[in-house]
Order: C-alpha cells, then structure tokens, then sequence
C-alpha cells in the first residue's frame, strides 16, 4: 500500500526539560528537572530565535519545506514562541506542538496559538493525570482550539490507573469533534506489564496503526530500514547536535548553531539497532518503511473518529520484514515508581535537591554570542610531577614514562 499523506521534511525539537506538569510516569519529573527554568533563558534572545527559524527557512523550497514539532518540556512556556512560529510561517514551515494545555486561557503564547491556528499543522493535547483536578478547563481550551479551525488530538496516556476514564473521554472528544488519542505507558515495565484485559480495554479505543504499533512494544530496529536523517531529524535545542531522528543518540549529523546538517540521501539501517522504534511520529509520518501510518493520520486530523481494528496491518508487517520487539519494554519513561501518577511540587523540589543539578550540556556558541571562559588555571590540580608555567600561552611538562 501507497501512502502519500506526508511531509517533505520533519524536524523533532526537543526545546528543553522545563515543564509545568509533573507526571510520575515521566522521568524529568522523578529526577526534578521540570522545574529548571534556566533552560529557557537563550530562547528569551531574539537573535537566538531568528537563527534557529533561519536554518530552517534556508534550507526550504516549493518543494521543501519543514514540519517543525515542538516538543519537550512545555513548548507553551517558550519565550518568543511567537516569533519563531511568525518567521517559520513567513518562510512557509507548518508547526506541531506537543502540550499538555496546562497554563491559563489568558497566557499569551495560548492566545497567540488561539489566533493563529492556521499556522499549525496540528496540536497533540495531553490530559494528564495532574489536570484531572480541574478537567474542565483543559476541555474549555480544547473546545477554543477546535472553533479557531485547530486541528487537534486529546492525547490520554493509558496508565493502568487511569483506564476507567477512557469511555468518559471518548464521549467528551466526540462531542467536540477532536481525535481521541489514547496511548500506550512507555516505561521501563509497560506497555509489556499490562494485563490482557486491560490491553484489551486501551486498544479498543485505538483509531491508527501507530497506537498499536506502541502497545506492541515497537519495532524492533534490528529488522529496519527508514528514512531517518533524510525526511526526519531530531534536535536537542539545548547542544544544537542533530539526529537521525529522537529515538537515537548518534550520529550527530549536524548542529543547529553551526548552520550545519548532512542529510542522508536514501534509507538507512537503524544506527543503533536493537532500540525499540516505538515513537508513533515515525509511523504517523512514513518514515518506518514497511509501516506507513500518514494517510490514517491525516484523517485523525479532520476531528472524533471511530476505534478501528487493524489486524490486517499488523499481520502483514513481517511480511515485509519487520518485527515487534520481543520483550515489548519500552523504556522510555525510565522511571523508578511505575505506579504514580504525579508529584507534588515538594516532592518534585525536593527530588531535584536530591539528584542534584544536571550537568552542563556543552553545545556550539552562537555568532554574536559572548563566550566566558571554560576553565581557570587556579582550578587545575597538579598531578604526580606535572608543571604549569607560563601566562599566554601556558606550557606544560609531564614526565616521561616509566
């Protein structure tokens, strides 16, 4: 089967940890770094804003542009989230955003996503377990969303716990005319741990092959060819170091501060085989040959659709080479208590006190950018019968050796 419904490039921007959720079954909340608001002080730079915009916009065409998903953390608490998405949609990129809606009606990068939804190829709204406590906001916003032409999905992470919502919530995304999307918890357990019944009970509210590509525990990477690095990359906005795609660490194939990225330009065996490729966005956007998912996705987008058995999809994949990975552990998630469904905010402060502040991630300076000095001579311990002489340029003489 055909599957033409795509992109000609999409970007994953991972923009930071900082959250304003604290979900126990996410490991940025267990280890406390949901509340470092430090991360968010380069994109407060103008001048940061326009070049990440511009590397985009330079490399785009009549026939290339950018899917530009924004992802993290929290993109709705991005300072000048407004003028990156008013440059990328002056270039002609589209913008997904993945947010959990959790900031007031009147906070002004939900507005500016209010009055620009036809900048937005889609927005993916999580109810988390935390917003539960007052649902009926999370739904007025959906409700805004969907009248300003948004499309939208309401995203519902299926923890054990919270399965009996699933009727009530199919109900409510019906009545507003946006996709419920339920998923499978990835964490070092699920979605291998859920019972039968409840594996029963979460797919029967699937609509695409990528939920249950997830409930299988992904692909397994071994068996794969993609178009990773070439129609997707992934960028950690905080080292600028580009990706293959957000479910691999290497290889770096460009950085978004040095204006560089080396596309690949066919499809590519995983480099890292033996990780579970278990994002649906690699489903949902073709980029899994042998998986394709776009066509599907483009309906979801239209508003409530009707669960759908897809059986017959599943069972021809290993036909065309491809595998479930065999444990069905995701290992995302990462976290050490499976069972919680949230923090408070003691004890997500007293968790970052307790992991300590995460090391400093090097990354290339922007132009312009003034660099302060990586290391002093006084904080260099001398060793064994090394010596450090000399002011610029130092000299340092080591022993032979023995």
């Amino acid at each position: 089967m055909t599957d033409k419904a795509t992109h000609a490039r999409v970007a994953e921007l991972y923009l930071y940890d900082t959250c304003t959720m604290k979900c126990g079954y996410c490991w940025l909340a267990e280890s406390g770094r949901v509340l470092d608001s430090s991360q968010l002080a380069p994109f407060r730079r103008p001048e940061f804003i326009d070049q990440i915009a511009g590397f985009f916009n330079s490399r785009s065409g009549p026939d290339e542009r950018w899917l530009i998903q924004l992802t993290g953390g929290e993109p709705l608490v991005m300072p000048n989230l407004g003028r990156f998405c008013d440059l990328l949609f002056e270039g002609g990129q589209s913008v997904a955003m993945y947010t959990s809606l959790f900031v007031d009606q009147g906070q002004a990068n939900f507005q500016y996503v209010l009055q620009n939804a036809a900048g937005f190829d889609y927005v993916m709204a999580s109810l988390h377990p935390e917003a539960e406590v007052n649902e009926a906001a999370f739904l007025h916003k959906l409700e805004l969303l969907k009248k300003a032409g948004l499309k939208l999905f309401l995203r519902f992470v299926g923890h054990p716990a919270r399965l009996h919502r699933l009727e009530e919530l199919a109900r409510r995304s019906e009545e507003l005319d946006v996709c419920f999307y339920p998923t499978a918890l990835l964490t070092p357990s699920y979605p291998g741990a859920y019972t039968d019944g409840e594996r029963s009970r979460l797919s029967g509210h699937f609509t695409s092959l990528s939920q249950f590509i997830q409930l299988q525990g992904g692909v397994d990477t071994r068996s794969t060819r993609c178009l990773a690095g070439n129609r997707v990359i992934a960028v950690n906005m905080q080292t600028g170091n580009i990706t293959p795609c957000i479910s691999v660490t290497k290889p770096t194939i460009g950085n978004i501060f040095s204006d560089r990225l080396e596309l690949s330009s066919s499809a590519m065996a995983c480099p890292e085989p033996g990780v579970s490729c278990i994002c649906d966005v690699h489903y949902q956007q073709n980029i899994v040959i042998g998986a394709p998912d776009a066509n599907r996705f483009e309906e979801l987008k239209r508003g409530y659709n009707s669960p759908r058995n897809f059986d017959d999809q599943l069972q021809a994949m290993p036909a065309r080479g491809l595998k479930f990975c065999e444990s069905a552990r995701a290992g995302i998630g990462n976290v050490a208590d499976e069972q919680k469904l949230y923090y408070s905010i003691q004890e997500t402060k007293e968790n970052a006190r307790r992991v300590g502040p995460p090391r400093k991630q090097q990354r290339d300076f922007v132009s312009g950018e003034e660099i302060t000095g990586l290391l002093k001579l006084r904080d260099l311990i001398v060793c064994n019968s090394a010596n450090v002489s000399g002011k610029n340029p130092i000299r340092v003489v080591t022993p032979k050796e023995p």
